[in-house]
């Protein structure tokens, strides 16, 4: 079976499962797939981490936290003019901070020295416009920095957005030495066979509904959306920081 299409059909179970807010029977998840008769030969081995497989099928996300307890979480995300940090600059910051059961989201356009190009405009829907009364970079960063302290920070494609992110902090005196988990390496690690890994591919696998376009925010819920999953599928009963999986 295809990796996208068993991930697929594992979702939807946990789909079914959140929906029931209870354990249930193997036959009863087949019937959400529209499988009759014997389907234990099929399902069991799509029970991945996020299931409990005894007896009745439950989740694991029922018997412990996302994100773990005395952990803070920031999911971040980027939109830029271009892949070339030192060349080309943000548009947009959005982060999510998740702490304590408390949820505070960021979000801010950034106004760029050069305007973004006809391509970035129509991939982002983030208009000209749009950035010329938005803030210059140093003052959103400065006013999203708080929101990042003692946090472990969660990227799509982490090393890309901290190109950008770190040497801008560090030029207004900040360091940023936060654990990072990058969720394209989480779900290489926890969703194996899939022939892609970045967000589109992810969210497919995960049924996640599609992006219209390229917004920070959008892509922080979706980033958020993957890691809980992975989380689950890498812990499988067994809760630690998130940090520590990112190793």
């Amino acid at each position: 079976m295809e990796a996208v299409l068993r991930y697929r059909m594992a979702t939807r179970m946990a789909q079914r499962l959140r929906a029931e807010g209870r354990p249930l029977p193997l036959p009863a998840l087949g019937e959400t797939l529209g499988l009759r008769g014997p389907v234990e030969p099929i399902l069991r081995p799509l029970l991945d981490g996020r299931f409990v497989p005894e007896g009745e099928v439950g989740l694991w996300e029922w018997h412990y936290p996302f994100p773990p307890e005395g952990e803070a979480v920031v999911v971040l995300d980027l939109e830029t003019t271009g892949l070339a940090p030192g060349l080309n600059e943000v548009i947009e910051l959005a982060l999510v901070r998740l702490e304590g059961g408390e949820r505070r989201a960021f979000q801010s356009l950034v106004r760029p020295l050069r305007p973004p190009s006809p391509f970035i405009q129509r991939l982002t829907g983030i208009r000209t416009w749009e950035l010329e009364g938005a803030p210059p970079w140093e003052v959103v960063l400065e006013e999203a920095w708080p929101l990042l302290e003692g946090a472990t920070l969660v990227i799509q494609n982490a090393p890309f957005d901290l190109a950008f992110l770190r040497p801008a902090l560090e030029g207004l005196g900040h360091r940023l030495e936060n654990p990072v988990v990058d969720t394209l390496r989480l779900a290489k690690k926890a969703m194996r066979g899939l022939r892609r890994y970045g967000l589109d591919a992810l969210s497919e696998a995960l049924l996640l509904p599609p992006r219209a376009e390229h917004r920070a925010l959008g892509d922080v819920e979706r980033t958020l959306a993957v890691a809980y999953e992975v989380y689950y599928m890498l812990t499988s009963g067994r809760p630690r920081p998130l940090r520590e999986l990112g190793r």
